[in-house]
């Protein structure tokens, strides 16, 4: 049976927001290995272009590890149906005529707009907007070039 209500916040993230009551921690929450996600083979040209554009963010923010790549994949995919149905538009209009000279929606409106849905779901997920952002709590360290550390 499914679980009602919002999904739960992984405790990661419960963490970085300052939650430290014990009992709102899950110290036996499964961990994923330290790795870096690693782009998937079966994504398309657009997809890659937006995983090289924001893997390397994601993987610094320790917000993706290995295990999360298909769920980043998915997210490029969306981004990829969303840019390629917003060219359609933008070469054809939002209306077009048809084979009987009637004019009508062009369907790629309707692409662009649930890709756009998905994207907005996998940026939620993957963190990738600021009110995703907004709560959590980072340590931010400065890292200086061993030589700018000797000339401060």
């Amino acid at each position: 049976m499914a679980r009602s209500g919002p999904a739960p916040t992984p405790t990661a993230l419960r963490v970085l927001r300052g939650e430290t009551r014990p009992s709102r921690i899950n110290a036996a929450e499964p961990r994923p290995r330290q790795l870096d996600p690693a782009r998937p083979g079966w994504l398309s040209p657009y997809a890659v272009e937006e995983w090289d554009r924001i893997a390397p963010d994601l993987a610094a923010m320790g917000a993706v590890k290995a295990v999360d790549a298909t769920a980043v994949g998915a997210y490029c995919e969306a981004v990829a149906r969303f840019r390629a149905a917003c060219e359609s538009v933008a070469v054809l209009g939002a209306m077009i005529t048809d084979r009987d000279g009637d004019e009508r929606k062009n369907p790629a409106v309707g692409l662009a707009r649930d890709a756009s849905v998905e994207v907005r779901m996998w940026a939620r997920e993957l963190g990738l907007t600021p009110a995703a952002r907004q709560p959590l709590k980072v340590e931010h360290v400065r890292r200086d070039l061993p030589a700018e550390r000797l000339l401060s």
